[in-house]
């Protein structure tokens, strides 16, 4: 029988394996060399991406590209499977439709929580298929990889979802797209913060029962 001593500690327990630890993220970013990469969105390149390698199971947590110039408009981000020259569908993870203000800003993505094994991803921004599109957008560009062994890749598909395509991605001259991407090596998925409201009040609400047992009885 589980008695009411053993409850707090397993309470602690059930925190830590919904937290999972509370892993620590790794940041990867690159430095913008000075270079742009013309142009993005509609009726020009329809996906701009940069590809990366993860050597674990690894979680998502946020991306971010940045800016230098352009239209405003609505834009999505796309993180699928790169087998090499292509992505490959389903898609692991759309964002939510994404308004830019246009001129110089960072296009921030927060909360992605994508868990995703070993192996090659591209993370892309793209306007195939979203109503409002934006228009002559450059990004900054890079000649790093920021440590994720990857590069900048882009195609042009119209209003298609490139994830229905078969056909090649391009590079360019400008190896990399200038990005901050928060990650946590071993899979973890870090719960929400709602989450970790209701277990702070889980435990808050077990704790005064117990003093108003201890109360009832003295």
């Amino acid at each position: 029988m589980m008695t009411m001593k053993k409850l707090p500690a397993m309470l602690v327990l059930a925190g830590l394996a919904l937290t999972g630890g509370m892993a620590n993220a790794t940041v990867y970013s690159n430095s913008n060399d000075a270079s742009s990469i013309q142009s993005f969105g509609s009726p020009d390149t329809t996906s701009y991406g940069q590809t990366f390698n993860l050597g674990v199971a690894s979680t998502v947590l946020d991306w971010s590209f940045y800016a230098t110039s352009g239209n405003a408009g609505n834009l999505e981000l796309v993180i699928a499977n790169w087998n090499g020259s292509r992505a490959v569908g389903p898609a692991l993870y759309l964002s939510p439709v994404a308004s830019y203000a246009g001129g110089a800003q960072t296009v921030s993505f927060n909360g992605i929580n994508a868990v995703l094994s070993a192996g090659s991803y591209i993370a892309y921004l793209t306007v195939a298929g979203v109503a409002g599109p934006v228009s002559g957008v450059g990004f900054a560009g890079s000649s790093s990889d920021g440590g994720l062994g990857g590069g900048f890749r882009f195609l042009n598909s119209g209003g298609t979802d490139p994830l229905l395509l078969n056909d090649t991605w391009s590079n360019w001259f400008v190896p990399d797209m200038q990005f901050t991407a928060n990650i946590v090596p071993g899979g973890v998925r870090v719960p929400e913060p709602g989450t970790l409201a209701l277990l702070g009040l889980g435990v808050l609400a077990f704790a005064a029962s117990r003093r108003g047992a201890k109360a009832t009885n003295a």
